[in-house]
């Protein structure tokens, strides 16, 4: 799946409008775009894509409706949303008066700020959190510094890093995540990143308990417990998001795209895709077409 990754560029070629000349590249790991220069220029809707980096949002005016996975979220200023790396999203609507910050941030950078227990509290965080007046100002605060520290003609690396780990601590504190995580949580969470980066081969829970040296007994209920689904069921909705990606960026048969999902009946994809996501494979890709 990683050739279906689309990149900061690619995203603004493939579904932004009009005179974009305010954009401007900057060659950091860590970017940052006021929401005023994305929300009046976006192709609405945008369908499925697997995004190549991890995504924050920082909503201070305006709303959007965006699918992150399976769930859609109707996101009302002030609010934050975050969107993990390897996680696929649809935006249904957007305000074009919307304000606040995008910041996007590349994998290799998040792993090298994050100490691993700051990763799995940044897992924790449910895509949304609805803020306070008061907190949204502040992380607003932070997020002009990381703007302006980004944007200065000398930017300095460790200082703009500094800004946008420190923002990042600020949305784990208000997402009440800082506390230690359970051996269940720590568990479920690292079930669920290797689930997308080996879905395409492994669909047995066999595979993952193993990788992680638990039961699959113990590993179904850590699942069941965090994510109020078996780990089964969460195998098969990570498969069935790609393959909605598949369906959108190829003209490849149903029956091909189950085939390269490691599917052996084209017809057991089709009913488990349907059973998911509420329609055929093929009436998806013609209706969101």
């Amino acid at each position: 799946m990683e050739k279906n990754k689309i990149n900061a560029d690619e995203f603004v070629s493939k579904f932004m409008d009009g005179s974009l000349n305010h954009l401007t590249y900057i060659p950091t790991p860590i970017k940052i775009f006021p929401l005023r220069d994305i929300a009046p220029y976006l192709m609405i809707p945008i369908p499925p894509i697997f995004f190549g980096y991890n995504l924050l949002i920082h909503i201070t005016e305006g709303y959007f409706t965006q699918q992150i996975e399976s769930t859609t979220f109707m996101v009302e200023a002030p609010a934050v949303v975050i969107c993990n790396y390897g996680h696929i999203s649809a935006i249904h609507s957007v305000d074009k008066s919307a304000q606040g910050y995008c910041v996007l941030i590349k994998e290799q950078a998040m792993t090298s700020l994050f100490r691993e227990q700051e990763i799995l509290n940044i897992f924790t965080i449910s895509p949304m959190l609805n803020l306070t007046p008061s907190d949204s100002e502040e992380l607003n605060g932070l997020l002009d510094l990381l703007y302006r520290e980004i944007y200065n003609k000398t930017p300095y690396k460790e200082l703009y890093e500094s800004i946008f780990k420190t923002a990042v601590l600020k949305i784990i504190k208000l997402s009440e995540t800082n506390r230690s995580l359970e051996r269940r949580q720590e568990i479920a969470i690292a079930f669920k990143q290797l689930v997308h980066l080996h879905f395409n081969k492994h669909k047995t829970v066999d595979f993952y308990a193993d990788r992680l040296a638990v039961s699959v007994n113990y590993l179904n209920r850590c699942v069941s417990s965090v994510f109020k689904k078996s780990s089964k069921e969460l195998i098969l909705e990570v498969v069935i998001i790609h393959s909605q990606l598949l369906l959108l960026e190829t003209n490849k048969s149903v029956a091909s795209i189950a085939y390269e999902l490691e599917f052996t009946d084209p017809s057991y994809f089709a009913r488990i895709f349907k059973k998911i996501v509420g329609i055929s494979p093929s009436d998806y890709r013609k209706n969101v077409k």
